[in-house]
């Protein structure tokens, strides 16, 4: 089975939820909500080969400016957290979310639960030890060497995934600068107090929130004791494969990990 198989597209019903000026979105499995999100350029359809449905009721989404979710700005974390909250809400479940993301999706998963009810948290390879780019970065983002930026960046990341389903993502991310810059406001734009200021709130989740730092890639050798210092509790892991999508390298291996870390 090729990688564009497995990966599929799954947008069914994202005209509609589009038209109704919610995140396109998929809900599909049973057992207690789970809200998977994306990374940045991506789109809900790379969760496919995940089968997080055999243990949960999965929403899948779209965030804005992304897949079939409306193009509309602001493009940011905070917004996004809004959207995924009206989003759960319009849905009339009547329960609070586990939540599960992917690189930007990580840091959204942490903010929605500082921020909402939440039954627990894994984050995908996403660091939220963050701090200002340099000016010159800024200006790559900005400015005509964006597409340059952007192949560069990801090239680093894909490590010990398989090269066919590199190129298949590579082949699939949709990569649009004014939703990208968008979502990199805090670093791109905010000084250093505001941007600590604005970490401080995003990972500041009641004490009873179980919280999963899964990675792939290393994220420095003091990160456990920066993250338990300010998330306490927070559970900090290496996953198997050395990539930046560990789910995607071993989606079996992985569904059952947030299985089991949700169900301790």
């Amino acid at each position: 089975m090729t990688t564009n198989a497995v990966l599929g597209n799954g947008r069914v019903g994202g005209n509609l939820a589009a038209a109704n000026n919610l995140l396109a979105h998929d809900l599909d499995g049973t057992g207690p909500m789970l809200v998977a999100v994306h990374g940045i350029t991506e789109n809900r359809s790379f969760w496919n080969p995940v089968r997080l449905q055999q243990h949960f009721r999965v929403l899948r989404v779209d965030l804005r400016g992304h897949g079939d979710s409306p193009r509309t700005s602001p493009f940011g974390i905070d917004e996004s957290v809004e959207d995924i909250h009206h989003l759960i809400e319009s849905l009339g479940e009547g329960q609070s979310p586990f939540v599960v993301g992917h690189s930007l999706g990580g840091v959204i998963a942490t903010a929605y639960a500082a921020r909402y009810p939440t039954r627990g948290v894994v984050n995908v390879d996403q660091s939220l030890r963050v701090g200002p780019l340099p000016a010159e970065l800024v200006a790559t983002v900005r400015g005509e060497g964006f597409a340059d930026f952007v192949r560069t960046l990801f090239a680093q990341l894909y490590g010990e995934l398989d090269p066919e389903l590199a190129a298949d993502i590579e082949r699939r991310r949709a990569v649009d600068q004014e939703v990208f810059s968008g979502f990199w406001t805090p670093l791109l734009d905010w000084d250093a107090d505001t941007l600590a200021a604005w970490s401080r709130r995003t990972t500041s989740l009641p004490p009873d929130v179980p919280y999963l730092s899964l990675h792939g890639t290393d994220p420095g050798g003091d990160y456990t004791d920066w993250l338990t210092h300010r998330i306490p509790g927070a559970v900090v892991e290496q996953a198997p494969k050395l990539t930046h999508y560990p789910h995607l390298a071993q989606p079996e291996w992985f569904a059952s990990r947030v299985h089991q870390f949700f169900s301790a």
